[in-house]
């Protein structure tokens, strides 16, 4: 079953599948721990490093979370590529 996040089906792929950044600078709020996670984003990493990244952070649950919400064609923050 895949958990839907807002509306849209939370990103349940592989985790070797690399991210690409499509936005700068960080379009989050100010202040925000969404503005800190999204810092970690790094073109090239891979979902399996955003997530540990997440973890350092002791916010690994939100990790899925971003990669769906970031995704997401109404945002389109980031990319998720082979």
């Amino acid at each position: 079953m895949v958990k839907m996040l807002f509306k849209t089906p939370a990103y349940d792929g592989p985790t070797s599948r690399r991210i690409r950044k499509i936005v700068e600078p960080n379009p989050k709020r100010k202040n925000s721990y969404a503005r800190v996670r999204f810092s970690q984003y790094k073109t090239g990493m891979t979902v399996q490093e955003y997530i540990d990244a997440c973890a350092q952070l002791d916010v690994p649950n939100y990790a899925i979370f971003d990669i769906t919400w970031d995704t997401d064609p109404r945002r389109k923050f980031i990319e998720l590529y082979d």
